[in-house]
């Protein structure tokens, strides 16, 4: 359930599109934290703060997340995901990934180093995942992390102006693509959870696994249809802008599991303080 949520996280990770003020260029964005409310199954299971900022050329995510309310007492989880790198043209390309998950107060470190011609993983406490595949540096080569990989299809919309775009994506033990593809629009009414109301992108994003996948099976149920049907469903995706100063941004997100129904709202967003950019 944990690597279930977490991968839910990473699809919303990258929070904020850009708006291309140059063609075929990301463009400066104010610094913004979004704040994302997580129900799986109808119950509101998990909340998360998602900060991004750029500079100079470089940029920098961070996801703060937790179980929320009587379920963070009940199964105490938290995770920090966090992404530096530099922005060349309208591509970013990741140096640094940083992610540290704590489950019932023992915390799991994974660290993507990115290379000229691998990404290098490292884990603290070390990996003993041996019932798995083995990703290979051929098919390491050229990923991004998932929050850098979720940039990357934001800044695609931002520039093109659709979600037809496929990322490669490795999270240190999995590699797989998300392809993103155009649904239309729809309007997000009174009806509707979250804070935005009015008209939105809507795009889909599938996932294929590459390598890394569990042999068995048995531990891969965010890979799973259902209990006896393998392959993830997609993610439906609504992107919208909440304010004439800002560029699109995921606004609401529906995918089905075998854990129910999952729907990620945008609960509250602002712009961040300099404490915020500084930690």
């Amino acid at each position: 359930m944990r690597r279930f949520i977490l991968l839910s996280l990473m699809l919303f990770a990258a929070a904020p599109a850009m708006a291309a003020d140059v063609p075929g260029r990301i463009p400066n964005v104010p610094p913004i934290v979004a704040t994302y409310d997580i129900y799986v199954g109808g119950i509101h299971l998990v909340t998360a703060d998602i900060l991004f900022q750029e500079e100079k050329g470089k940029y920098h995510s961070r996801v703060n997340a937790q179980t929320y309310g009587f379920w963070h007492r009940a199964l105490p989880w938290e995770t920090v995901l966090d992404s530096r790198g530099k922005i060349v043209k309208d591509k970013f390309v990741p140096l640094e990934f940083y992610s540290r998950d704590v489950w019932k107060g023992k915390p799991k470190v994974t660290k993507l180093h990115f290379k000229k011609d691998d990404v290098v993983p490292e884990f603290d406490p070390p990996s003993h995942d041996e019932n798995r595949e083995i990703v290979t540096q051929d098919q390491r080569h050229g990923s991004l992390d998932p929050v850098t990989a979720l940039l990357q299809m934001l800044a695609h919309v931002a520039v093109n102006h659709d979600c037809n775009v496929t990322v490669p994506v490795f999270d240190g033990k999995r590699r797989f693509d998300v392809t993103g593809a155009d649904d239309g629009d729809e309007e997000i009414n009174e009806a509707d959870y979250g804070i935005f109301k009015g008209d939105a992108r809507t795009c889909d994003a599938g996932f294929k696994m590459i390598s890394g996948e569990w042999n068995d099976r048995k531990p891969a149920k965010f890979w799973q249809k259902s209990d006896t049907e393998a392959g993830r469903e997609p993610f439906h995706i609504w992107l919208g802008s909440v304010s004439p100063e800002l560029p699109e941004m995921a606004v609401r997100m529906e995918s089905g599991s075998v854990f129910g129904l999952i729907i990620v709202h945008l609960s509250n967003w602002r712009y961040a303080t300099s404490a915020e950019i500084k930690s």
